[in-house]
This record gives C-alpha cells, sequence and structure tokens, in this order.
C-alpha cells in the first residue's frame, strides 16, 4: 500500500470514530427511554437509517413498539413518515419486520451484556431463520440490506465493543450512500480498491444468501481499509456515509 492509501484509511478512520460517537449520542435516548425490545428499537432506527422514514421522535416511538407487537397498526404512520422510497416500501417494511421479530424473538440475547461472539452467532442464526420464513412465503420485503440494518445501530449503541477484537465479524450494510463512497474511492484511484469489482454493490434478484454474501464481500473489503488504519469495520462503514455525500 501506498503512502496515500494509508493517509486515506486513517483519513476515513478518524472521522468515522467521530460519525459513529454523534450516531451513538443521538440514538442512546431512544434506548434509554423506550420501553419495547432492544431489537424492535434498532430495527425502527435502522428504517430511518436506510432512508426508509423520516428520523423523528413520533416515528422511532410507534416503530418500535409496532415491531415489538405491543400496538396496533396505524395507517397514518407510512404516508406521514415515508421519506425515500414512498409509502408502500416503508409499510411493507414495518410490517415485515413485525412478523419476522415475532418468529425470532426468543433468540435475542441481552445486547447489553452480551459479547461480540454472541451477536455474530445470532446475525448468523437470524439470517438462517429469515431465509426459511422468506421461502415459506411468511415475511417478504427484507433483503439483506434491511435485514443488516439494526447490527449497524446495535454496535454503534454498544460503544462498550466498538475496541474488542472480533467486532468485525459482524456484517454491516452499505446503502447508497456508502455505496457512493466506495465507487468514489474506486475512481480516485486508492491502491486499497484495485481488487474491488463495483458489481459487487448490486442487489440481484438472487436468494437471500446469494445477495448476503455478496454483501459479506463488501464488508470485507471495508475491513481491509479498516486494517490499514487500526480501526474497525464500524468506524469506516460510518465515515463511508459521509464520503458517499461528500460530507468529508
Amino acid at each position: 500500500m501506498t503512502k496515500r492509501d494509508i493517509e486515506m484509511a486513517k483519513y476515513l478512520s478518524r472521522e468515522g470514530y467521530l460519525f459513529s460517537i454523534e450516531l451513538h449520542d443521538t440514538n442512546r435516548n431512544y434506548f434509554d427511554t423506550l420501553t419495547d425490545s432492544y431489537f424492535a428499537i434498532a430495527s425502527a432506527i435502522a428504517l430511518c437509517w436506510t432512508g426508509h422514514a423520516k428520523y423523528e421522535n413520533d416515528f422511532i416511538e410507534y416503530a418500535s413498539s409496532f415491531i415489538d407487537g405491543t400496538i396496533v397498526k396505524d395507517i397514518t404512520i407510512a404516508p406521514n413518515y415515508c421519506k425515500r422510497f414512498g409509502v408502500d416500501e416503508l409499510d411493507n417494511a414495518l410490517v415485515n419486520f413485525r412478523a419476522y421479530y415475532r418468529k425470532v424473538k426468543h433468540l435475542m440475547p441481552v445486547f447489553t451484556t452480551c459479547t461480540v461472539q454472541h451477536i455474530n452467532r445470532l446475525q448468523q442464526n437470524l439470517l438462517n431463520q429469515l431465509n426459511t420464513l422468506r421461502n415459506a412465503g411468511q415475511v417478504s420485503g427484507i433483503g439483506p440490506w434491511l435485514f443488516l440494518g439494526p447490527f449497524k445501530i446495535i454496535l454503534g449503541d454498544q460503544q462498550r465493543l466498538w475496541n474488542i477484537d472480533g467486532i468485525d465479524a459482524i456484517v454491516l450494510p452499505t446503502g447508497m450512500e456508502v455505496d457512493r463512497g466506495i465507487n468514489r474511492l474506486k475512481n480516485e484511484g486508492y491502491t486499497f480498491m484495485n481488487d474491488f469489482d463495483p458489481h459487487w454493490l448490486e442487489e440481484t434478484t438472487g436468494s437471500l444468501l446469494d445477495n448476503y454474501a455478496t454483501c459479506s464481500m463488501v464488508h470485507t473489503h471495508i475491513i481491509k481499509i479498516a486494517e490499514l488504519a487500526n480501526s474497525s469495520a464500524l468506524h469506516i462503514n460510518s465515515s463511508l456515509y459521509q464520503y458517499g455525500r461528500k460530507d468529508i
């Protein structure tokens, strides 16, 4: 790797760490105050992170309770709080996250005390569960991007795990902004992007497991950048979001 590569990796690490802190502080209040399950809260916030919904208190409070299964559907929520993908996509995501969580809630660890290894095993277990549910027609519309969203929020909230070995094994979502950030690095000619194939960023019509495998390849490349800066994929993922938006 060149000096330029290492300098960029360190820059992304610094900016990503600061953005991770900002996201942690912004989201922490919901975990402190809402009484819904931890995973339901993380899923609600993740729908804002993906751009499905506006990042507003009323939405996150409703979505957490709805996904947790403690309240009935409010048909005014999707029209009032949808963002990038429209009413139907937000409504579909909420309904299917509720159905999905109902089937897997018994698998959840205590996120405030569990280990990185617990979360890694949970991710693999939930992936298999979701694949079974999709194949049985019990859940639809949750692909790798939406599936991985809550894990970004969970790791961002659990600051105690940021420097723990093994955190990079937990696959994180990319999405439009992160994809743009990765393509920007590729176009700028950094050596660490030489073996990156932009086609990896395309979600195909293949199976959930096939698309997830591609997400894992992208995540592995993000780990490669993180290792140049002695950082973590969590922080590089955060900075690539900013880099894609040209905020940094």
